[in-house]
């Protein structure tokens, strides 16, 4: 329904929509009844961007610096979430991002060629860390663009894109990707 629109941007099926609404629902209960969580689901947030610059916003604050001089440094944790107790001491734990135009090696913690008729895989858990002045990407990273759904233009009151994640290129050079329109997703159409 037209009215639902308005709560979260989504181009999912009635029924997916309605499973994605109650995992928020108790993602935010656990919020309510707990603490806050070692790791978050960025997808659960209906702008995820304010939370990123909430996370940039508070490491300015603590550490007494411009945000405007803060930027995002990201690793891979090749950890399950029932495996990390605490939270970062800087930073978040993003998990539920989605690559699509690549596979990923779990092993090195690169991207890869996808198996065959593999289009979108799961992304490990990220460690999104704010850094002050960070340098230009390094050769064998591809810098890939963050979308919030399979749209990638969004719509005219919501864009898509959010961010560049930089990602190790593994064998290929990040050219290779950025012609296969190598993306993450935090959400799929289904």
């Amino acid at each position: 329904p037209d009215a639902w629109k308005k709560t979260y941007p989504s181009l999912k099926p009635l029924g997916s929509w309605m499973r994605d609404l109650v995992q928020r629902v108790e993602e935010l209960n656990q919020w309510i009844t707990g603490s806050y969580p070692s790791v978050y689901w960025l997808s659960g947030f209906t702008y995820p961007t304010c939370f990123l610059t909430a996370v940039l916003q508070t490491t300015a604050r603590r550490d007494a610096i411009p945000i405007d001089t803060l930027s995002w440094d990201f690793s891979v944790v090749n950890l399950n979430e029932s495996e990390i107790a605490q939270p970062p001491k800087d930073g978040v734990y993003i998990k539920g991002i989605f690559l699509e135009g690549a596979g990923w090696d779990f092993d090195n913690g690169c991207l890869t060629e996808p198996e065959p008729q593999e289009l979108i895989v799961s992304m490990p858990i990220l460690h999104f860390k704010p850094v002050e002045n960070k340098k230009k990407s390094a050769r064998g990273l591809y810098s890939s663009p963050l979308y919030l759904y399979p749209l990638r233009t969004g719509t005219r009151e919501r864009p898509s894109y959010m961010i560049s994640v930089d990602l190790k290129a593994g064998a290929h050079d990040s050219d290779v990707y950025v012609k296969r329109g190598t993306a993450l997703l935090l959400a799929l159409d289904q």
